[in-house]
């Protein structure tokens, strides 16, 4: 356990790049005490580097599973990170990625004396972008000594944040979330040592404009000193996520446009440069790193001498034109046309980039006047269908992706989805006659399996459009069963909803589950507004599973348990019993949310012995797991 003012590191490192143990050495300058890293359990033992340094004792290593959305990690990992500083005291906890840099104004201080003087428990430093030199070539080792412009494009909501171990279960990279463990009253400061005024839950939001000289504490992120290193650190990326020429340009321009201020850690050169003495000391530490960097000399010669995407990107960051020159006429071509097409092509989303002519998939996509209808066939015998929720409504992005879609994706069923473009719970004619009409063709007949799922709005819908494919499994979150007054003069949430036309069909769901195979439904028992509507279905093929305490977000709440994916997986696989649901539902008692919400439905009953007794319970139970 942590004693004094010590500091903990943690971060996900999916490949170290040659620059690693700078970074290392200079968080350790600043007063890292103890560095905890995340890695893919499928490379562990297998990076020389990260080995050398663990057997030093100077970082401890964790495997984890993998999240196959390779950006989804940081957040992942975050959560873990949490786990471990709650069991902690005496100390602070900071969470980076390993191209981000903690900088302090002050070079006679380090993170926790910062801490200690400020007299704060959490500090929200905010994230400032380290651009990038075109023409600079990759230098294998560290990049502090490099003077780093910054990016113009300003991020006023992006942080990192500084906690005092032991009062919080959960973070995001962002800050620590959920409630404070005893109750206790903190102090949360933003980066120029001002008092963050409540809700902090809204930081993001509500953070001053920094500026360069004022701020006391910011943290610098540098995705590469230049377009070669950020080139070669793409390769540690598997290669589905390696993104594509135009996407490429496009970043390392946004990167390229600096607004001319530059940025150096001068102040920490002689304390980084005595840690990396200290690192480089340690057995098989300075041999894996001049591996590593020979490794990426290498990588580096090999792209520019024989990837076409590589010598595309550096030649048009330089300005010079990469498209290919026109073919010439020759004399038997009586027309002569111009290429219609866009010269920097266009960025497809992935569901879209699935179907289109240059996917792997069939499929289609039809536009309705208020909704759109995809689909992508996977598997010619399993299909998911699922419906959005309001919370995607508002999106009419080009990146917006449908409800589930990599979850459904990583298992490859093939994949219908519908999307909204408002609050209609899916009253409309023409969508409804579609619907309809692929039944109709056999569509839905042609799959042995089909599933449909949503949750809220989209629950109403999986449950609603059920009976166009009879013998489904339906996986519905929170749904309404309709939003007729006449049904439900009880509901007086979702106005828009209500205002719709509920004499259309598919407008009740207590009459559209006869013919399902199996309707699993989640709800919180405590919640009355979502309890009326399940108690309004009767089918023997209803399996009712309560999330207790999780109000209407049984989705956010399973996810934030870790169960999620899990219970969907088990549905997908036919797996999914009430036995198994409420034996893995019991770890929701390690989720601070529930003990919150547990005492507040004591209370409101009148129940406050028991609502006293809730919290000592939950402390016993960790010390329980600790041990």
């Amino acid at each position: 356990m942590t004693v004094g003012p010590g500091l903990m590191l943690s971060a996900f490192v999916l490949k170290p790049a040659s620059s690693f143990v700078e970074w290392l050495a200079y968080h350790r300058a600043i007063g890292v005490t103890e560095t905890v890293i995340f890695v893919d359990r499928r490379q562990a033992g297998n990076q020389p580097l990260l080995d050398a340094l663990a057997a030093a004792g100077v970082i401890k290593i964790i495997p984890v599973a993998v999240d196959p959305d390779i950006k989804e990690e940081i957040h992942n990992s975050a959560i873990r990170a949490a786990r471990i500083e709650d069991a902690e005291t005496g100390g602070y906890g900071l969470y980076l990625a390993p191209d981000e840099y903690f900088c302090i104004s002050d070079p006679a201080q380090t993170l926790p004396s910062l801490m200690q003087s400020s007299g704060a428990d959490v500090l929200c430093a905010p994230v400032r972008i380290g651009g990038i030199t075109p023409n600079r070539p990759h230098i294998p080792g560290g990049i502090l000594q490099h003077s780093i412009p910054l990016v113009d494009a300003a991020q006023p909501s992006a942080m990192r944040s500084v906690t005092q171990l032991g009062l919080w279960s959960s973070r995001t990279p962002e800050r620590p979330t959920g409630p404070v463990q005893g109750g206790k009253t903190v102090t949360w400061i933003d980066g120029n040592g001002a008092v963050l005024p409540a809700p902090q839950s809204l930081a993001t939001g509500t953070m001053p404009e920094q500026t360069l000289g004022g701020a006391k504490a910011s943290v610098l992120k540098i995705p590469a000193p230049s377009v070669e290193t950020y080139l070669i650190n793409q390769q540690a990326l598997p290669a589905k996520q390696h993104p594509g020429v135009d996407i490429q340009i496009a970043r390392l321009a946004a990167l390229s446009a600096t607004q001319g201020k530059r940025w150096t850690l001068d102040m920490r050169q002689d304390a980084t440069a005595a840690q990396m003495a200290i690192l480089m000391a340690l057995p098989d530490v300075a041999a894996a790193q001049s591996a590593l960097c020979a490794e990426e000399t290498a990588t580096r010669e090999s792209l520019r001498e024989n990837a076409t995407d590589f010598q595309q990107v550096i030649a048009a960051l330089n300005g010079e034109d990469v498209r290919p020159e026109p073919a010439v006429a020759s004399q038997d071509d009586s027309i002569a046309e111009d290429d219609p097409r866009p010269a920097g092509g266009a960025t497809l989303p992935p569901w879209f980039a699935e179907i289109h002519t240059s996917g792997e998939n069939e499929g289609f996509y039809t536009r309705l006047k208020n909704h759109a209808v995809s689909f992508v066939q996977r598997d010619a015998n399993r299909l998911v269908v699922t419906f959005d929720n309001l919370s995607s409504v508002n999106d009419l992005s080009a990146e917006r992706e449908p409800w589930a879609y990599k979850f459904v994706r990583d298992n490859g069923f093939s994949h219908l989805s519908v999307m909204a473009r408002r609050k209609d719970w899916f009253r409309d004619p023409q969508l409804i006659t579609y619907l309809q009409g692929l039944s109709t063709d056999g569509f839905f007949a042609a799959f042995d399996k089909v599933i449909l799922t949503g949750t809220s709005m989209g629950g109403f819908a999986a449950l609603a459009f059920a009976s166009l494919s009879p013998g489904a499994t339906v996986i519905s979150f929170n749904p309404q069963t309709t939003l007729e007054e006449a049904l439900v003069p009880w509901e007086e949430r979702f106005a828009m909803g209500r205002a719709r036309d509920w004499s259309l069909p598919h407008s009740d769901c207590a009459f559209e589950i006869g013919d399902v195979g199996k309707a699993f439904v989640f709800y919180d028992p405590f919640f009355a507004p979502d309890r009326q509507h399940v108690e309004r279905l009767e089918s023997d093929r209803l399996i009712l599973l309560k999330t207790w305490c999780s109000g209407h977000f049984s989705p956010v709440f399973l996810r934030r348990a870790g169960l999620l994916k899990p219970l969907m997986q088990h549905a997908f696989d036919d797996t999914l019993t009430p036995a198994v649901f409420y034996d893995m539902i019991r770890a929701r008692r390690m989720l601070p949310w529930y003990r919150k919400a547990l005492i507040a439905n004591l209370q409101a009953r009148g129940h406050d012995q028991l609502a006293a007794r809730v919290t000592p319970a939950f402390r016993k139970l960790k010390r329980e797991r600790a041990e």
